[in-house]
């Protein structure tokens, strides 16, 4: 999978819109309400540039963010200046941590980079060996049936100053995919410049494979709810869902 290359210079810009404050609320709220163990130690699977671990680590949690990309790590560390985060380049399927973590979390759906069984299995196995008992491991996903009911569509974003980010997306309803290419031009002059491409295969996922998965990997799923609101059900009307699963 050839992700986040160049595409990582973007990144921060191209999602700078995105609610981050609101979302790091969200899962500080789910910390206080269904943890049973306090939480110190956080561990963040596809930290990315460090996003929502830079808003935990301001609210006290040391944070440890494993991400498979130099690019997003370096711009990470960047950012962090002096706040307890520590990074670990690596596959989040397969990747090893010196320690027990309270909490573990895999925000902006990088469960759907999990196309293959196997891959979920392992990262699931690698969590689940990675916290303590009792401790939640949270992830938001696309639910399929959401998925099917409204298709994805073509799109076309413009980020700032004449850059642009063109969206295709295909759906491949036998293997649970969208196939999802990114395209970045700049306009100057009249003028269009490919700067970037990349393509991500996104899975999207149903309760009652998640519920095996989770079970099969030492989890009992507590919630599964509408991301960001923890009392609104799962529907075919939002693709965006939330899980809270407990290591037992």
């Amino acid at each position: 999978m050839n992700t986040f290359k160049k595409y990582s210079n973007y990144y921060d810009t191209i999602y700078k819109d995105k609610d981050y404050e609101k979302e790091s609320d969200f899962l500080f709220l789910v910390i206080k309400k269904y943890s049973k163990i306090k939480v110190k130690n956080i561990l963040s699977l596809g930290c990315g540039t460090a996003s929502y671990e830079i808003l935990l680590a301001k609210k006290g949690f040391k944070i440890v963010g494993i991400d498979r990309s130099e690019k997003m790590i370096e711009i990470a560390k960047e950012k962090k200046e002096n706040l307890d985060i520590k990074f670990k380049i690596a596959d989040i399927s397969n990747f090893r941590v010196n320690k027990k973590f309270d909490f573990g979390m895999a925000m902006f759906n990088i469960v759907g980079y999990m196309v293959e069984n196997d891959m979920m299995g392992k990262m699931l196995k690698n969590v689940s060996n990675s916290l303590k008992k009792n401790a939640l491991f949270v992830f938001d996903f696309w639910y399929g049936p959401a998925v099917l009911k409204s298709r994805p569509e073509n799109k076309e974003k413009l980020i700032e100053n004449g850059l642009i980010r063109k969206t295709t997306q295909k759906l491949d309803i036998e293997k649970s995919i969208i196939d999802i290419n990114f395209k970045i031009i700049k306009k100057q002059n009249n003028v269009f410049k490919n700067i970037t491409k990349e393509n991500h295969k996104i899975r999207f996922w149903y309760f009652k494979e998640l519920e095996y998965f989770l079970n099969k990997n030492g989890f009992k799923m507590c919630k599964i709810c509408n991301f960001l609101d923890l009392n609104c059900k799962i529907s075919e009307k939002n693709w965006n869902t939330f899980v809270i699963a407990k290591k037992i």
